[in-house]
This record gives structure tokens, sequence and C-alpha cells, in this order.
């Protein structure tokens, strides 16, 4: 009977080893006796969990011997070396070796080998009995791994790479070996009616797994039921299960039903359930009983007949089949504790039949393999490798509970890990793809990201991901790469599709670099043909086809990577929403003065019930861009009482909804799982919503925003976050960093698995589990005293990570600490007080004294085993009244007799305010109850205390203001530092924090639903998002030019602080060095350059305490930045590159009038053509810097004239022969003024003017004064030579200089200006949407471009004269092209949603006409046909579909030569014949898309109602000529005749030089 084998029947003689009692003998009732007789030997009776109570085991059973148990004495000498010692330690020869063991085994303390043998000897020198020698040590460890089993396997790589991995069968099967895991091990799921709180009451394990992966069979009463096999149940049921299931401590079984008809039996499709103590006689039972006659199916059963036997019968041999779930996890993880980055990917493994608590544990963590070499994927083929050799052949284990040998066969559960791991374990592209989420198709260029589809899009989970697609998606990858030029289309292919599998990327690196080297030709053999180059690759493939080609996770039975990669709360919430928004705050909180307020605040919080041990406010507000997983654990449930008042109601909420979110994600038990998931889902969007409303960027530049939404699905399949959450293995990782860091790094995978091995070695045998005797087959475990030591050495269980937890007892009370024992007096002890003397009796006379004598406590111990601090919030329980209320602790009496009296804690009952905090949305409770006494311990009639909670005090209504201090305790002392607090001016209104963690279940189940109900903060999200996009489009348009400002804003600020100091620059401009003097070769200023700068009259410094500085050197305002060798704000030439010179052209901008627009920058240009005559004694403009009309340019950059000068400060001060006259810096002298008036050209200076020596002299002095170098005082002195008529000559030809440096920048500030950005968007829609435009690509570029410039100044406000410079109009041209591509795009992408979205082709046509352009009835038909052409190109193979407008643009061929062969001749014919063809389009769209816009959409306007623009564009456009078109010419802007011409390598040139700007239009094009 006992289940291991086949029934016999009385025809055929039993088998060996089989049972003699025959199916009639079982129907009869034989055999029961012998089993009742037998009683004594069978195993205890098993938990309800794992099997029938009636279950028993065999006499026969596999790895019972009759041979008598060794003693424990035997074993050791036998197994680990004779020893004289007795058996009271075994295996362990002595105390002294386990001792040593268990020391050198710990996981948490590692020692290198020089401190082992320190240590040894130290022991040794102090006399010390039985320490062992390290070779000693190690010679038992060896036979101890020997005998328990070594799991270090070796591993290679198809890379070549080598590395080791510890079994994961061996690690289950220490799990099954070890009593005490195995009876918490839960091998079926459960159905629950209470929630989930396991992964085993989740939807992954109860439903979605396949029936194949799960546990195939149970055993009940000694006989073994399959599934996929008939059974017989009670009141003559037939029943066919398919799964096994717990439900209410009960196995049962979901299958089909069979009825018996005449044709035999019939099995119902539908399934059922059934309880599987019903089940009486298995199939082979049932075989038996009919071996002479076929037992009969119905014909249309047969399907499940075929099934039988289950092939996992013959596989058992009679043994139990059972498929633990396993979790895998792999990570990259440094090997050193230094900074130094020294990557190892490490995998690890648990063992998924362990509830959450324990799964928790490190003990219960398995390393499995890691490597410096190989990479993440090498480890996982070999992991999966593993896994799939038990479903050929189960690997047998002992089980510790059933005491019987057991077959597993492991599956992978989930897959945890942070995203780009994940990602990479999806063949997926990751984070920073267009297509970013590794679970579904999200996703876009940053251009549909922006639009109104795009945005919403990135709010919700899109269209799943499969294995199946993901497979195909690497399979048509590779085959792309076996055709000549397949870079561009494979890299195209991987970004539209997000698929990049890790081990097809090498192989497909390689077929590209060969057939790029193929096309080539060498000076040994020619350039190979395409078709020789597809088959020289495609047999390249073939070769490859025996190693892996592909993600071996695609291929794993019961798993699908796409949904078991669940979202990570460590990275996903708190490394990503929860960071995102603490910068932003923070950013705010600085920008507003008010991060010192919040600091204060944040140290002034009430830790009190947060269960976190420091809030350590200042080191977060210190190293805020800094913090980790568990300071933004501790903010979320903080952030929103430290910010109230200081930030704006929008991020207030923002922050209230984080909390509520943190607290969703981090509970432990689900009581409704459809509630809980739509309030999960529910928060989500909310605090997307706030993402958008705050800061639309966030969600389309940190993809984490969506990758959260997917947690809900996660929920329904794996249960409670916390169970895939990372931390735990995160924190496993600082015990193989110390495996690392004590290996001597020569063989790094080897040496961390066989530490791994020894310390899970070495805590098995110490802490219970079994092992096999080698030699006799026993399975055997270590001594009582052994098993002893470590229940009572809790150092030693702490080493291993077996330690007890030890709870604190309910009532237990904390004294306050004792004052420091003073020499000479006796020592200091607790006061013994009445109730005269207490708190309480003073607070509340009329409260009815207590009789006894109390010790005035500090904290007592709650029954949930929190620490409640006198002043702490709790939560009453009375059984009595069968309701929870809120009061506060003021006082804990710990009686001094126990015998004579009781201990109390007094409590204020508190009142629960009907309304919650206006601005926190947290319910408010007053203290202001009356004072009542309390039992600390737990009793059936009196009331107790139940667990801590956290309150804050309400400082919004109470006014409380940042205006106390404290001191800081430093070295455990009070220090005379202080730092700001929160004086609080009341103390009886408090806020209940519902964002805490700690017993937040507690609070609800203690609040009325009302107080907790969170109303949506966004009515209309559809709104909502429509207006983040447009914020995102603005926001995006207007980059370049917040850049621009920027650059402004540092040139406006250095000069300032130029002006303010250095001295006065050059009055007359000449000097080409007064702002930037001139350097050696070392980069140090020649000799005789001043370095220090020269102060100024007070007149030219800016005045008051707000003088702007200097602006800060950065990577992007380098432009304008100084450099190190410069003085403080003395701005050089080099300095400010071409983006600041247009704004430092002129006097206006000199003087910080910068102009507002681009019609103020060209009508000054244009007064600038015709200065005033300046009068001599009025102050002119600042004028720009200049040098002679005669100095020689040779070797110049015409850049670095005039305008990349430094503009000269509105007011100087200069002296002159000795005397200080402060006088307007653009004046000259009266004297000179008087020699420019006169109207001799050849005039020389009268005696009573400045003679020629004086302006010598004065050049002289002005040169020494700013450094200027020989040769430019040569210059300068050359200059004062001329007549003042020459001057003014040699000034205007300055001037003129200066127009034409003017002119050569006009262009390029040009196409950087908004308004140039605006016009040729208009343009461009205007031609791409015109109804008539012949092609979409042949040609439109040039001849578009040469329309363009024949129109320059109407279209683009460009004026004649600045198309002569061909580079500079090139500038133009590119943005012409990349406008062209960029809407190209748009186009397409709106023609996909319009056929995603089944949009009309009205809607189609409001959606596709852009920047004021009107729709027309002839619009319909053009739209129509764009969007059939598009159902078709879709329906087309990928590999047969080429570039989408030049397929349109054939079509329109198409239908062009259609109708010149009807009509060669007539062209009204030919239009006829298209406009039918258009009209006959469009039926068949509104056919295909149903018709349900009103009459606002479809408004359709004439040609007379048609902005100018739009119809002279349209009219122009129709003409274009094409490559189908009659030859004809074309008139370009020179009036010479030009070809059109095939211009898409043109706009692609243009794409590619316009990154910047149209990078993501040009990869979806």
């Amino acid at each position: 009977l006992s289940g291991h084998v086949d029934f016999s029947s009385h025809d055929n003689p039993a088998p060996h080893g089989a049972s003699e009692v025959t199916l009639e003998d079982i129907l009869s009732g034989a055999g029961l006796l012998d089993t009742a007789i037998a009683a004594e030997d069978e195993e205890r009776p098993l938990p309800t969990w794992i099997g029938d109570p009636w279950d028993k085991q065999s006499e026969d059973e596999p790895g019972r011997s009759d041979h008598p148990a060794m003693t424990a004495e035997e074993l050791s000498n036998t197994h680990f070396g004779s020893s004289s010692i007795t058996s009271d330690v075994f295996p362990y020869p002595n105390r002294g070796m386990m001792k040593t063991d268990i020391l050198f085994s710990s996981p948490l303390i590692r020692f290198s080998r020089t401190q082992k043998e320190a240590i040894l000897a130290w022991g040794r020198d102090m006399g010390a009995k039985n320490v062992p020698s390290l070779y000693a040590l190690d010679k038992f460890q060896a036979a101890a791994l020997e005998s328990v089993g070594d799991p270090t396997e070796k591993s290679q790589a198809s890379s070549g790479n080598v590395f080791y991995l510890n079994s994961i069968y061996h690690a289950l099967a220490q799990d099954y070996s070890h009593p005490e895991k195995r009876q918490k091990m839960r091998l079926y799921p459960e159905f629950s009616e209470t929630g989930v709180e396991e992964v085993w009451q989740a939807s992954k394990w109860l439903v979605d797994a396949p029936d194949a992966v799960l546990t195939p069979m149970t055993r009940i009463r000694g006989k073994d039921y399959y599934i996929n096999e008939l059974v017989l149940c009670t009141e003559g049921i037939w029943f066919i299960p398919t799964r096994y299931f717990e439900f209410k401590g009960a196995l049962w079984a979901k299958g089909h039903r069979a009825t018996e008809t005449e044709h035999g039996l019939l099995v119902d499709d539908e399934q059922s359930v059934q309880p599987c103590t019903t089940f009486l006689h298995p199939w082979p039972e049932i075989e038996a009983s009919t071996r002479d006659e076929r037992f009969v199916f119905a014909p249309a059963s047969q399907i499940y007949a075929q099934a039988m036997p289950n092939p996992d019968r013959q596989l058992a041999a009679g043994l139990e089949i059972e498929c633990p779930p396993i979790i895998v996890f792999i990570d990259d993880v440094s090997g050193n504790t230094s900074k130094q980055w020294n990557i190892h990917y490490s995998a690890y493994m648990s063992n998924a039949t362990l509830p959450r608590a324990d799964l928790e544990k490190n003990v219960n963590i398995h390393f499995v393999a890691t490597s410096p070499h190989a990479s993440p994927m090498e480890i996982i083929r070999a992991i999966c490798d593993a896994v799939k050799s038990g479903s050929t052949k189960p690997f047998k284990v002992w089980d510790a509970v059933k005491k019987r040998h057991v077959l597993i066969r492991p599956w992978i559960l989930f897959l945890p890990g942070d995203n780009p791991m994940q990602a990479e374990l999806c063949s997926h592209i990751g984070l920073n793809g267009n297509y970013f989420c590794r679970m579904c198709h999200c996703g876009g260029d940053q251009k549909f990201k922006a639009s109104n589809e795009g945005f919403a899009s990135l709010m919700k989970p899109g269209r799943a991901r499969t294995v199946t697609e993901t497979r195909e998606a690497i399979t048509s990858q590779l085959v792309m790469a076996t055709h000549a030029a397949a870079e561009k289309p494979l890299k195209a292919a991987i970004t539209a599709s997000g698929v990049k599998d890790s081990f097809a990327t090498p192989l497909l690196n390689q077929l590209v670099a060969k057939g790029k080297i193929l096309r080539r030709s060498t000076p040994a053999r020619k350039a190979l043909s395409p078709e020789m180059v597809n088959k020289e690759l495609y047999d390249d493939l073939m070769k490859n086809t025996g190693g892996p080609l592909h993600n071996p996770l695609l291929d794993m039975d019961g798993l699908d990577v796409h949904l078991d990669t669940p979202v990570e709360p460590l990275h996903t919430h708190l490394l990503g929403v929860v960071k995102y928004f603490w910068a932003q705050t923070v950013w705010v909180l600085e920008k507003n003065g008010r991060f010192a307020d919040f600091q204060a605040r944040l140290n002034s919080l009430s830790r009190t019930g947060l269960k976190v041990p420091n809030i350590m406010a200042d080191y977060m507000c210190r190293y805020r861009g800094s913090l980790i997983g568990k300071h933004f654990k501790t903010i979320s449930q903080i952030m929103a009482f430290a910010v109230c008042g200081l930030i704006d109601d929008r991020l207030q909420n923002a922050w209230l909804s984080i909390g509520h979110l943190t607290v969703l994600i981090w509970e432990t038990k689900i009581t409704d799982i459809k509630a809980f998931t739509k309030e999960l889902r529910e928060v989500i969007q909310q605090t997307m919503d706030f993402a958008a409303a705050l800061s639309p960027g966030l969600l389309t530049e940190k993809n984490k925003f969506h990758i959260l939404a997917h947690l809900p699905d996660h929920v329904e399949r794996f249960g409670p976050p916390l169970l895939f959450s990372t931390e735990r293995y995160e924190s496993f990782n600082h015990i193989f960093r110390l495996c690392s860091i004590h290996s001597n790094r020569q063989a790094p995978s080897r040496d961390i698995a066989q530490t791994f091995a020894n310390q899970e070695r070495c805590r098995h045998m110490v802490s219970g589990g079994y092992w096999q005797d080698k030699a006799t087959g026993e399975w055997v475990r270590a001594s009582p005293a052994v098993r002893q030591h470590i229940a009572e050495h809790p150092i030693d269980a702490g080493l291993l990570g077996v330690a007890r937890e030890k709870s604190a007892l309910p009532g237990n009370m904390t004294l306050p600490p004792l004052p420091p024992r003073v020499r000479g007096r006796p020592p200091p002890h607790h006061p013994v007080i009445s109730w005269a003397q207490t708190e309480s009796s003073r607070l509340q006379p009329s409260f009815p004294p207590l009789a006894g004598q109390w010790h005035s406590a500090a904290s007592v111990v709650t029954l949930n085993g929190d620490s409640a601090p006198v002043g702490a919030e709790v939560i009453i329980k009375s059984d009595a009244q069968h309701n929870d209320t809120f009061a506060s602790i003021v006082e804990i009496l710990e009686t001094t007799s126990p015998t004579s009296s009781a201990s109390w804690v007094i409590v204020r009952d508190s009142v629960l305010m009907p309304e919650c905090h206006a601005t926190l949305k947290m319910p408010l409770i007053k203290r202001i109850g009356a004072l009542r006494a309390v039992r600390p311990q737990a009793s059936p009639t009196l009331i107790d205390i139940h667990c801590v909670v956290n309150v804050q005090h309400d400082c919004t209504s109470g006014g409380c203001t940042a205006s106390g201090t404290e001191h800081v305790r430093q070295e455990r002392e009070q220090s005379k530092r202080t730092r700001q607090v929160v004086n609080h001016t009341d103390t009886t209104t408090y806020i209940i924090n519902v964002a805490s963690l700690h017993n937040h279940v507690h609070i609800r189940n203690a609040l009325p639903p009302y107080l907790i109900k969170r109303r949506p903060y966004f009515e209309e999200r559809t709104q909502l998002h429509q207006l983040a996009a447009e914020s995102l489009r603005d926001t995006k348009l207007q980059k370049k030019l917040a850049r621009e400002a920027q650059v402004r804003k540092n040139a406006e600020a250095a000069l300032r602080n130029s002006v303010a100091n250095s001295a006065p620059s050059d009055v007359l401009g000449l000097s080409e060095e007064s702002a930037a003097p001139q350097t050696g070769n070392n980069g140090e200023p020649p000799a005789g350059h001043n370095r220090d700068p020269v102060a100024v009259s007070s007149l030219a410094t800016p005045r008051g305490p707000r003088q702007k500085k200097a602006p800060k050197v950065t990577k992007k305002t380098t432009a304008s930045s100084c450099t190190p060798s410069a003085p403080s704000g003395v701005i050089r030439k080099s300095q400010l590159g071409e983006a600041s010179a247009p704004n430092l052209s002129n006097a206006s901008l000199s003087q910080s009038n910068m102009a507002a627009s681009f019609r103020d920058l060209i009508s000054s240009f244009n007064a600038s053509k015709n200065p005033a005559v300046p009068d001599p004694l009025v102050p002119a403009a600042t004028p720009a810097r200049w040098s002679p009309a005669y100095e020689s340019t040779a070797g110049q950059n015409r850049d670095d004239d005039v305008f990349d000068a430094t503009p000269q400060p509105p007011r100087t001060t200069f002296t002159h022969h000795g005397e200080s006259n402060p006088i307007h810096g653009d004046v000259m002298p009266g004297s000179l003024n008087a020699i420019m008036s006169t109207s001799d050209a050849n005039t020389q200076p009268s005696g009573n003017m400045h003679t020629r020596e004086i302006y010598q002299d004065f050049a002289r002095t002005q040169s020494r004064k700013y450094g200027l170098s020989s040769a430019q005082l040569s210059e300068v002195l050359a200059f004062t030579e001329l007549s003042p008529v020459t001057m003014m000559i040699d000034l205007k030809i300055h001037q003129i200089r200066t127009e034409n440096d003017f002119l050569h920048r006009f262009i390029r500030v040009f196409v950087r200006h908004p308004d140039f950005g605006v016009r040729l968007r208009h343009c461009v829609a205007a031609a791409l949407l015109a109804p008539h435009i012949p092609a979409y690509v042949d040609g439109l570029n040039s001849q578009f471009t040469a329309y363009v410039e024949n129109n320059a100044e109407a279209l683009l406000g460009i004026p004649e004269s600045q198309k002569s410079d061909p580079v500079d109009w090139s500038l133009v041209k590119t943005a012409i092209g990349i406008e062209l591509a960029n809407q190209r795009s748009s186009m397409r992408t709106k023609l996909e949603a319009s056929i995603k979205n089944k949009q009309d082709i009205y809607e189609l046509t409001t959606s596709l006409l852009m920047y004021d352009m009107r729709a027309k009835i002839e619009h319909w038909g053009r739209f129509a046909f764009l969007r059939q052409c598009t159902v078709i190109y879709n329906k087309m193979p990928s590999g047969k579909r080429g570039d989408f407008w030049r397929y349109i643009d054939g079509c329109l061929k198409d239908v062009r030569e259609d109708a010149r062969k009807d009509y060669p001749t007539d062209v009204l014919a030919q239009k006829r014949h298209e406009t039918l063809f258009l009209t006959h389009t469009l039926e068949n769209d509104i056919k295909m898309f149903a018709t349900r816009s009103g009459a606002l959409a479809r408004l359709v306007y004439p040609n007379e109602a048609l902005t100018p623009l739009q119809r002279t564009t349209e009219s122009q456009v129709s003409s274009f000529t094409v490559n189908d078109s009659p030859v004809v010419t074309m008139t370009g802007a020179d009036g010479e005749d030009v070809q059109p011409e095939d211009d898409m390598a043109e706009e692609e040139v243009g794409m590619g030089a316009g990154a910047g700007a149209g990078a993501g239009a040009g990869a979806a094009e």
C-alpha cells in the first residue's frame, strides 16, 4: 500500500518489490489490518497542507535500513577522522573544532588566512583547550563538505568564459532535509478567501502557471493520484484532475468531470473542482480492474484517454514528484569595499515555497554563481540549463518531514531585479530606448511623447509584449543581418521594436561587419555582389545555429519574461518617483529661500511610531543629492509635514499622494485583492497626474513613472510588492562582498562559490539539517548537544544567521537611565512614589487614587512589541466594546511590589475630530479627554495597549515658527553647537500620520472610513494631460531660445562685472588688446601687462548691495564664462563665442537694452546703416571697437574683429596731464573736438592746441596702462600722425567693416530666432498639406527650397542681400530639410494613430491640418488616400516595405500613370480621372472608418477664405515636377535653369546636420 509501485492482479505475478495485495482485496477492505498493526512504524501525521493525514509510509520505503544505526562517535570517526573524544558534539571531534568552524564559517564576519592563524595562536597561548590547527580545520571542513555534498560545479559559456556555480538542486535538497524549513514549505497553490499574503495565493501560481510545471501528483492513503489521469471518487463520480490546490486547509483538485454514457465516459470540457478527500481509486487500479476489456471513453473524449497514464508516473518509479518554484535574482555588484568598481555579475536564488517573512532572511538566500568575466545572460543560461535538466531527470532529495526520498523538479516563478537588468533578461533595449517598456509597447520618439496622444499613452500600460513576438523579432533581426547593407535597417528595426537580445547582438555585429568587408574591394579581390554577400552571411548564420542565438529565458516553461519581471519598489518607486519629487521640492525650497525653514521642521518632527532609527534631517539636507533608499523611505512618510506651508498646494498634495502610494506598496497582507489593485491604480495615476501638472518633462524623460503603472498587474500575479522587492538581495550583496575581498582574486568565481558552499554546509549541520552517511546510506543529523548549543548561544547563532528573534514581552517597562555614580556617595536609585506624588494626580486631582507604590518608568512594551514612551500616541483596544480608540500616554507606573500592587499606564483619551486637516488631508485629534488607568498586559476583561501611532503636531493651526534652538549632540555629548528647531505653541492638537508604514493597518482599522477616504485631486484627467503635452511642446520649442537667453544673461553679468572691477576700456577703441591682453606660449600675459584691474569711478559701478556676480563657469555657459587665468570680472574676446556676438553689436546692447524681438534686431541693424552725426557736446552711444583701415588683417579670423569684442562701459574716467577729470568716455577732449571740426584736411594742430607730441605721450601712457603690445602701440602712434579728416575716413571705413561683419553674422542669428522657426513651419505645412502636392519626397526638397529662396523676404523675412553667401544660406536649406522630415514624421504618426483609434476622415483632417492650415474638400480625398496607403503598407512584410514616403510617392505615380494611360493627351481628363480615383478612395475610407464627427469638424473653406500663405503655396506646390512628369526646366534663384532631382539623400544630410533639433523625427524616419 506504499503507493510507489503499481498494484497487481491475480492473473499476473507481482513484480519484484510490488505489493502482493490485489485490487480485489483492496476493494474488499484487505490491508487495513496490516496498516493498523504497523501503525507504530509510520511517520507522524503531516500538516494538512502537505498531504492527507492517512498517507502512511511503507516499511520498504527507500532510504530506510535494517542495519542498526551507528553511534555518533562511530559516524564521526568514519567520516571526519578518528577522534578520542566523546560523541556529544557529533559530527565535530570536540567543542573546539565546533566553535572554530562556526566562527570561521560565519557569513557576517570574514577572516583572511593570516587573521585565522593569529586567532588560533592567540587561543592556544591563552591556554584554551582543543584549539585546532588551521590545517586540521581545513581538513575537517573539506571532509564535512564532501559528506554533506559539494555543490560547486564548473561551467563554460559558448563564448569561452569559465565560471563556477553552486547547484540549485543542492540548495533545494538542503531545504528539504532541514526539518524546520521543510515544515514551512508550501508545494501547492492556495485559494484564499481572506486575501493575498503569500506568493502561493496569487494568480501566477494558482491560475496562470501551466499545469505541466506544477506538482503533478498527490499521495493520499498510500495511493498516488497524478494529473490528467482518471480518478474514481466517492458517490461514483469520475474526475480527471489537471492541477491541485489548497482551500481552507484541505487539498482540492481542479479538472474535468466525466459522465457515463452508452458510448463510454464523456468528459466535460468545462472545468470544476473536487476535494481530494473524495478520491478512492487512481488510474492504475482502474486500468487493472478492466485489463481484460479496454476501458472505453466516448469518441469525443479520446483526447483525454490518450494522455493516460501520466508519463511522470513511470519517471517517478514509485517516488513522489514535487515541483517547488524558485526565485532567481541577478545583478552587478562590486567585489571591492572601496570606491573602485570591480564588477561581478552575481546570481542568487530563493525557495519560493517559504513564507515571505522567511524569504527576507539572509539564511534563505542561496548563492548560485558569480563571475567578473561572464555576462549575466551566460550565467542565466547555465541556470536555465540546470532547471531544464530536472524536467527529464528529476532530482532525488530527502524529505525531513516525510522521512523518505522524493523527486523535485523546480521551475522559475519570477525574476526580480533593477530595471536595466530586467530589461536585459527580457531581451529588451532598456529605459533609454524609444520603446522603453519591457512589458508593453508603450513609447515612441520625443515628438510623439510630446503629442497629446503620445503623452496620454505614457500614463497607462500599452499593448502587452509576448514571448512569441520577442522570439520572432530576434529571428527577424538575424535574418535581416544576412542581407547586404543591413546596418541601417537593422538599427531601425531594433529601435522600432525595442527588442535587443544579448546573445543575438554579438552575432548581428559580426554579420554586419563581415557584410561591410565583403562589399568592399581589396587588392586581392573584387567587391562581392549583394547576392553573393547574402549567401555568404546566411551560411555564417547557419554555422552558428548550434550555439545560443537568443535569450534562453524565452524557452523556459512556465516563465513569461515580460510578465514575470515584476516592478521593483526600491529602484522604481523610492529611487525613482520619490527621488524625482525630492529633487524638485528641494529646488523649489532653495529658489524661494525656505530651505533653512524646511531643515528646521525636519529636525523637529517626531519619529515615535515610525520605527526608524533616526530621521537624520541634517544629513539628508546636507547631502540632498546623494541619498539612498532608506532615506527616501523615511522622506515619503514625513515629507508632507515638513513642507506644509513652504510650497504651493499642488506640490503639497503630490507628497500626500506619494505617501499614500508608499503605504500601499509596503502592504504585507491584502485582504481584498480587487479593491487593493483598484486603489493602487488610482493612486499611481494620481501621482503621475501630479508629475504631469508640475513638471511634464518628468514623464517623458523619466520612464520609471510608466513602469510603475504596471505594478497593480504584478500585485495580482505575485502578491504584495514586498514579495518581489530586491532589498533582501541588495543586503545580501554585503555578504558577497566580504567573501570577495578575502579571496586571493586569482579564481574569484570558484573561490567565492566554495566559500558560500562551506557557509551553507556549516549552517545546515549545526542547525539540525540531515545529510546522508556515504558508507551506510543512513540520513543523520548533528547531535542534540550541537543543536542545543545553537539554541542556547545567541552569539554563535547570530554568526550563522540562525539566531531566534526575541520579541519583548508585552507589559514590560523600562526605567529611565540613572545618573553616573559619584565616588564616595551611595549608588543612585530610582525614587519610589505614591499616587499623590504622580504627575497624573497633579493634572487631574479628581482622578480616583490608586493604591500602591511605583517607579516612574520611561516606556512600556505594547501588545505588538512596540516600545511606547511617555507622550506617545497609542491605540487602545477593548474586547468588551469591540472598538479601538486613540490615547496619549501621560505616565507609566511600574510597581515596586508585584505581589501587592499592579503596574499601570495612565493615558489621556484623544478626541477624534470629525473633519480632516484642511491642508494635509489627514485625521486630527485633540488631547483633551479625561485620564484613565490602563493595564499594560493583555487581559480578556481589561483594556490594553495595542500599538504606537505616529502623530505630528499641527503647526499650521498653532502658528508654530522655527524660532527655537537646541544643542547638537556630538560624540554622545551635548556640544555648544546649536541648530534651529520649531517652537510648538499648542500641545493638544495633533495630526495622525496615515502615511506611516509602521502599524498603518491598525491605524486604518481604528479610523472611520470617511476620514481615510481620499477624494481625487484631478477631475478632468484628459484635459490635464492635453495641457501638459501642450506645455511640453512649448517647452521644447523654447529650449533653444532659453539657452540663448542664458548666454545673453551671462554676457550681461560678465559685462557688469567688467565695468565694476576693471579699468576703463580704450576710449577710442584703438586697442585690440584692451579687453583681452596677449598671452605667450605658456598662456601667461606678456611682459609689461598689468595683471591688476584698475579701479573705476563710482559712476561706472553698479550701485547698491544687489550688484550681480559673475556667472559660474559651467559646460553650458563656457561661451560667456571667464577663463581661470583671467582676472575676475574681465571678459576676453575669445570668451564670448558666436552665440553672444550679436548681443554686443551696438550701443543699445552695451547698455543692456537688448532687442525684445527679432524685428527690433532688424530695426537696430537698419538704423546702424545711417548713423546720425554725433554732437560733440552730447554723449554718444559707445562705439564698437575698431582697428585702422590701413591695419593688415592677414592671418586674422573675420569672426574675431568687432562683435566678439567687449563693449565699453557707458561712462569712464581717464587722467589727462595728471588731472582727474571725469568725462564721458565716448566724448573726445575739447581740443581734439576742435581739431576734428576744422574743414582743412591737411591743417596741422595750431600752437594753442594739443601738439602731436602730447597726443603721442597720451597714447603711450594709455597703451602702457592697458598693456598694449609694442606692435599695437606702433599702430596707435601711426594713427596720431593722421589729420582729423583722415581719421574720419578711417572711422567710416571701420564702420562699413562693422556693417559687413554684422551682415555676415545676421543669418546665423536669424536661423536661431523663434520667429524663423514659426514662419518656416507654416511654410512647410502649407506645402506638405497641399491637396495637390505631386510627391512628398521626389524632388520636393530642391524645388521647395528654390521656391523659398525666390520668396525669402516674403515667406521668411530674410532680406535679399542675405542670400549671397552660400555657406550662410546652407543653414536655411538645412533647416528646411529638417522641418520637412519632421512634419512628414508627424503626419505618419497621426495616420497610424487614426487607424488605431478608428478616427473618421473629418477627425483625421482636423488632426493633420496644423499651423493655421484650413480644410478644403480636396483634403478629404488626399488624406483618405494617404490613410488607405498606410493600411496597405502596414500589411506588407517588413522586409519588403522600404521607405514609407517613397511608397506613397510610388502610389501617386501609379495613379498619374494610370490616368495618362487612359487619356494620353487630355490633361483635363487626366485630372478628372485622378479626382474620381480619390473620390472612390474616400468612399472606401468612410466605409472602413465610420463617421462620428459633428458639423464643426466637417467645416470647409473656399480658396478665397484661405490664408494668403496657404493659397499661394498650394498653387506653387501643385506645379512641382516629379520624375514621371514631362521634362521641364525650372528657374532657380539666380535665373539659371535647374533640373529636378531626387533629394532624399540631401534631406538625410540635412537631418544629420540638424540632429539636435530633429533627432526624434530623424529616428522615426
